[in-house]
C-alpha cells in the first residue's frame, strides 16, 4: 500500500517533508504544526517500526525546538489524539497565558482560524526556519 496524506491535510499549508513526516501547519489562532509519518496505514505510533518511532521522536523534538524558537511559548503541546482523524499525526503547539483558552486544552474548543494572508505570513516564517535548520532535518 502506498502512503497519501488524508485528504483533510492535503488543504493545509505544507511547510516541508522531514525524512519521515511531512510538517503541515494548523490555520488557527495558536502557532501549530503537524507531523505525519509517511508511512501508509499507520494509525498509532507503535504501528511503526522501531527505528520510525525514534525518528519520529527526533523529528518531534526538532520541530518543538524550532517552534519555541519561532514563538512566545510559556508551554509546548505535543499530541498524538487522533480520535477524528485516524491517520498517525502529532500535533505541536505554542501555547501561552495571554492565549484565548488558557489554560484548559485546545482540543475540541471553538477558537479562531487565521485569514489566508496571516496563514500564509506564518507558514512563510516557519518554513523559513526549516530552511535555515536543513542540515539538521536529512
Amino acid at each position: 500500500m502506498v502512503f497519501q496524506l488524508l485528504e483533510t491535510f492535503q488543504k493545509k499549508n505544507k511547510i516541508c517533508d522531514l525524512k519521515l513526516c511531512t510538517v503541515i501547519m494548523e490555520n488557527k489562532e495558536f502557532p501549530w504544526i503537524l507531523l505525519i509519518p509517511r508511512v501508509a496505514n499507520v494509525k498509532q505510533m507503535n504501528q511503526l517500526t522501531l527505528d520510525d518511532q525514534l525518528q519520529l521522536m527526533k523529528e518531534i523534538n526538532l520541530c518543538s525546538n524550532i517552534m519555541e524558537e519561532l514563538f512566545e511559548c510559556n508551554r509546548l503541546n505535543v499530541a498524538a489524539i487522533g480520535n477524528k482523524t485516524p491517520q498517525l499525526h502529532v500535533h505541536i503547539v505554542c501555547r501561552t497565558e495571554k492565549d484565548s483558552l488558557w489554560p484548559e486544552t485546545i482540543w475540541g474548543q471553538q477558537m479562531t482560524t487565521l485569514s489566508l494572508e496571516e496563514a500564509e505570513e506564518r507558514a512563510l516564517k516557519i518554513r523559513k526556519k526549516f530552511e535555515e535548520n536543513a542540515t539538521l532535518i536529512l
